[in-house]
């Protein structure tokens, strides 16, 4: 499940998109409501996660458009105890609130309980183990195994294996994943190219054949995968 999360405290932003990451979600940031509603528009998320403090165009404005332009559940983040302003944020279309601070694990309970509420679509929830291959993720673990043999990646490494994964025989852009690795701040394509180069590393050793990912010159790497399942 593709997560925006939003919120102009640039640490508390890395901290919960990381977590939410170690829970499954694939997650894309946001610093402030006008990038907010450019992502929304761009990266069409499956759920949005919603500070109401924001600069320039606030959360509930933010809140507002998106329920003009589409149905995108939406949890609204705030540091006020008021009723007034929970209140309010339900009135635009909020589906839940989560009151500051918060543990990030109660935030992706409520996330996975609002996308119950609303997937009667059929969309998936977000999984805690990825088959592709003969590669085993563990996902909330970070583990990573070969048939039986473990692979030992680091939480970096482990991350950008892990959309590959979830995109088995599929391209994927070299900007997106430099985003989803480092996410809101550091990581370029060179160093993208390195870890790329140190993951082929470890898969061969553990594998005594050829490697699985391949590279697209000038537009991402593709993870090649007989079957991919998810659980």
């Amino acid at each position: 499940m593709k997560v925006l999360l939003v919120d102009d405290d640039t640490d508390l932003l890395d901290v919960t998109a990381y977590a939410l990451r170690r829970e499954g979600f694939n997650i894309i940031v946001a610093t402030d409501g006008a990038q907010a509603v450019r992502r929304w528009e761009s990266d069409h998320p499956d759920l949005v996660v919603l500070d109401v403090g924001l600069p320039r165009v606030s959360g509930f404005e933010v809140c507002r458009r998106i329920r003009q332009g589409g149905q995108t559940p939406v949890i609204l983040l705030t540091a006020l105890h008021d009723d007034d302003h929970v209140v309010q944020g339900f009135r635009l279309g909020a589906d839940d609130y989560v009151t500051k601070p918060f543990c990030p694990r109660q935030l992706a309970m409520r996330i996975r309980a609002v996308w119950r509420r609303g997937a009667g679509d059929g969309r998936p929830e977000p999984v805690r183990e990825l088959h592709a291959g003969d590669l085993t993720l563990d996902v909330e673990g970070h583990e990573v195994k070969r048939g039986e043999q473990m692979v030992r990646l680091t939480p970096l490494e482990f991350r950008i294996l892990h959309i590959l994964a979830s995109n088995p025989g599929r391209v994927v852009s070299a900007t997106r994943l430099v985003e989803y690795a480092w996410g809101y701040d550091g990581g370029d394509v060179s160093l993208l190219k390195t870890h790329i180069c140190h993951i082929r590393k470890k898969l061969l050793l553990e594998r005594g054949g050829q490697g699985d990912i391949s590279a697209v010159p000038g537009v991402g790497y593709r993870l090649t995968a007989a079957r991919t399942e998810e659980s």
